[in-house]
């Protein structure tokens, strides 16, 4: 990207790690509304400091994204890309859509992992992009290709409708089991093992976060449903057999 500053608003645990990434190859100015420790590198400034450079990106939870689009609306200049990195598409862009002016871009991101999942690297890592507006997608994807993350560029709705049978669903059998206080044991098989090892991990993530992806994502609710109603049926049925 032919750029050298970058603006990231909101320095929670995936705005930190976005920094930490981007100051690689941007000077990036940094806003939360929250004070926190420095992050060598970046300069954390006020609202409108980060909303000068000419790609703003929105680390903010996905129940933020409105006010947060409202304050920065008058801060913006025209030609600047604003992109967002919730794990919800559909809702987010209509935000940005809605309250942004008319001639900045607007660009979906949402990085298919985080803190965790990549503490050994981003290198073969995958972020989803959907457009919003403007026909800056090619220069980001090659940013990114650059980096080495894997770009699936998509519609919203589609990325939705996959994240809701992926990641809403994952989270929500994460948090069903963690609320059995179930601890970890050597008596296990390998599957198992892994799969509580990755439902600890993403206990780290905020319970606003599993909250607004769950409420968000329009496709995660019926399937939460039907999950609950297999389940049932599955339980019945052994039940049965269990006289």
């Amino acid at each position: 990207m032919a750029i050298k500053e970058i603006g990231i608003i909101g320095l929670g645990r995936f705005g930190r790690f976005a920094a930490r990434v981007l100051k690689n190859d941007f000077h990036v100015l940094a806003y939360d509304s929250a004070s926190g420790s420095r992050i060598q590198g970046v300069k954390r400034t006020t609202l409108a400091g980060a909303a000068q450079p000419p790609v703003v990106v929105l680390c903010v939870p996905i129940s933020r994204m409105e006010p947060v689009c409202r304050s920065l609306a008058p801060l913006l200049r025209p030609g600047q890309l604003v992109i967002d990195t919730c794990s919800v598409k559909e809702w987010p862009l209509e935000i940005m859509l809605k309250w942004l002016p008319q001639d900045v871009e607007i660009l979906g991101s949402h990085p298919l992992f985080g803190p965790d999942s990549a503490r050994q690297g981003i290198q073969g890592q995958r972020i989803a992009l959907c457009r919003g507006r403007g026909n800056r997608v090619k220069e980001v994807r090659q940013y990114l290709t650059g980096l080495g993350l894997q770009v699936i560029v998509t519609s919203p709705a589609r990325h939705d409708r996959e994240m809701a049978k992926t990641q809403a669903l994952f989270h929500f059998l994460a948090r069903g089991v963690s609320a059995l206080n179930i601890s970890s044991s050597e008596l296990t098989t390998p599957g198992p093992a892994k799969l509580f090892h990755d439902f600890e991990d993403v206990q780290n993530d905020s319970l606003q976060l599993f909250r607004d992806l769950e409420s968000r994502n329009r496709f995660a609710s019926p399937l939460r449903r039907r999950l609950l109603q297999s389940m049932e049926k599955i339980n019945r049925e052994l039940s049965r057999l269990s006289g």
